[in-house]
């Protein structure tokens, strides 16, 4: 009988170790990064994707702690305290977690940008651990800002062939206005008031052309979006009473930190609230800001009351020289969604109804990989 015990349990033990053996090798062959972490956050398996990616084995980590060793500081170069870390917040609460945009570091001290996702370890119901699983994101982002510069290139290449034609009319009156001056031996006024226009004119196109095209010099700080609404609605407030208009602002807390070009955000502004402005055709105009921050983003909506734009319209609006106003352009729009979506990640929608009035809402990410 003791021998028969003692077949079975060398038996069992052989199994364990055969399945313990079949799962570690099932890690292995993932290609994102595995590990798992007990309640005390000990790690207690590490796959060889996750030993690749970070340089770290699992033996290293027998005394030290996994925060302090790959996750320490974000990626504004900011060190984040264990209690503040996602991961060891989901492990306490037993929650799973998908963080799109953070870094992980190496053992070589340098830093490499990841996604990953924190799923609670079950055993009978009971909450025994968390399972990370991240995946390194360096190709991703970088065949990202391949397709990115490749759409600037394409919409630089869309403007310049609209742009052929736009300054070719104001060209062609410069040099008419010049041949009847030179004919004629006489400069009038009302030539030169023209002939200035039409340079004006051709200086606009070329001036947003240049802002939508150029390198931004990518000089991000944390700022605080509500200030920067102050200080936009302050400056438009005069234009806006000019016309019977009034900019009001509806802001839930205060305040609200995002990381952005400054410059470049109240420049997105002032180009939303200058054509609510410009749209409004009535004595009792009103244009309201409206800021809310959920799930790490902050929504600005500007709401104005004007006559709204039809779909017809609405489709074609951010298309290069396509403008409902007399002397526009079409190009402050396409400024706009270049800066938001190129150079701040985020989305610009617009709804409208006639007769009632247009929204434009900026959703911006309060943090980002730039």
């Amino acid at each position: 009988m003791i021998t028969n015990n003692s077949n079975q349990n060398v038996d069992s033990q052989s199994e364990i170790n055969r399945l313990n053996h079949i799962n570690q090798l099932i890690l292995d062959s993932v290609a994102e990064g595995i590990y798992g972490i007990d309640l005390n956050a000990k790690v207690i398996f590490w796959n060889k994707a996750a030993e690749r990616l970070t340089g770290f084995t699992l033996n290293e980590f027998e005394k030290n702690n996994l925060h302090e060793l790959i996750h320490h500081t974000n990626p504004q170069g900011e060190h984040v305290p264990i209690h503040h870390c996602p991961v060891y917040y989901a492990l306490n609460n037993g929650e799973s977690l998908f963080i799109k945009d953070d870094i992980f570091w190496n053992k070589d001290g340098s830093s490499f940008p990841v996604e990953y996702t924190v799923k609670p370890m079950l055993e009978d119901g009971k909450h025994v651990g968390s399972v990370i699983t991240f995946r390194d994101m360096t190709e991703k982002l970088q065949t990202d800002q391949l397709i990115l510069e490749w759409e600037k290139l394409s919409a630089v290449g869309q403007l310049a062939a609209g742009i052929a034609h736009e300054i070719r009319n104001p060209i062609t009156s410069l040099k008419g206005f010049l041949k009847l001056m030179h004919r004629s031996g006489r400069v009038k006024d009302e030539y030169v008031s023209i002939m200035d226009s039409e340079f004006e004119r051709i200086e606009t196109i070329i001036q947003e052309l240049l802002t939508f095209s150029k390198p931004t010099v990518t000089q991000y700080s944390q700022e605080d979006i509500c200030e920067i609404i102050d200080q936009v609605i302050t400056l438009m407030e005069p234009h806006a009473l000019l016309k019977g208009t009034v900019i009001s602002a509806n802001i839930t807390s205060r305040p609200l930190k995002i990381r952005c070009i400054k410059n470049q955000i109240k420049q997105v502004l002032i180009n939303l609230i200058k054509n609510a402005i410009e749209a409004i055709d009535r004595p009792d105009g009103r244009i309201q800001i409206n800021v809310h921050s959920r799930s790490n983003e902050i929504g600005i909506e500007v709401v104005d009351n004007g006559p709204g734009i039809s779909n017809e319209v609405l489709k074609e609006l951010g298309t290069p020289f396509y403008s409902t106003k007399e002397k526009g352009t079409g190009l402050g729009l396409v400024v706009t969604k270049n800066i938001i979506r190129n150079n701040h990640q985020g989305t610009l929608h617009i709804e409208s109804r006639e007769g009632i009035g247009t929204t434009f809402t900026v959703i911006l990410p309060q943090r980002f990989n730039k």
